[in-house]
């Protein structure tokens, strides 16, 4: 009976041992890619996100208003689909002024105006994440929207995600 390893470290005489672990190494990364690909737990849901485009001087808050009366579609300067205008705001910017007094207030701008874009479509939520494409959606959270005729940048403020945002 010859030996299980062989002088030259092949099993049986027939296969290199090194051969076998570099065989079992690439097999584990295909095992791991599939997984990791096909493993997605996200579940898709409807989500009404308000980004707030702030401090535009008043006649482009007033061409941006035009613009958006169309409804169209927005998405992120990276071309990631946001999903569609349901409606929008233009309100006076508010600034913040120390008083005589020395009290800080705020006060309405009379030539600035914040604009509030309410996008509805859709999201993936994965664990506590809520994301668009790979946009994350989170309050706070700096993007640049791009419609028809229009590209501001903004930040979110509001985000309603499931039955929330069928409101």
């Amino acid at each position: 009976m010859s030996r299980f390893l062989d002088e030259r470290g092949r099993i049986f005489g027939k296969v290199n041992v090194v051969d076998i672990l570099v065989l079992l190494v690439i097999v584990a990364v295909v095992v791991f890619a599939v997984v990791r690909m096909t493993g997605d737990s996200s579940t898709t849901v409807p989500v009404r996100v308000t980004y707030t485009a702030t401090e535009i001087p008043k006649a482009a808050a007033e061409s941006l208003a035009e613009l958006l009366q169309a409804k169209g579609a927005v998405t992120d300067d990276g071309g990631t689909y946001l999903g569609k205008v349901d409606s929008f705001a233009v309100v006076p910017a508010l600034k913040e002024y120390l008083t005589p007094e020395g009290v800080l207030e705020q006060f309405e701008s009379p030539i600035l105006r914040d604009v509030n874009i309410v996008v509805v479509g859709e999201g993936r939520v994965s664990g506590d994440n809520l994301r668009a494409g790979s946009i994350l959606l989170a309050e706070g959270e700096k993007l640049t929207l791009v419609g028809e005729g229009f590209k501001r940048q903004t930040v979110i403020t509001d985000v309603a995600a499931g039955a929330k945002a069928a409101k």
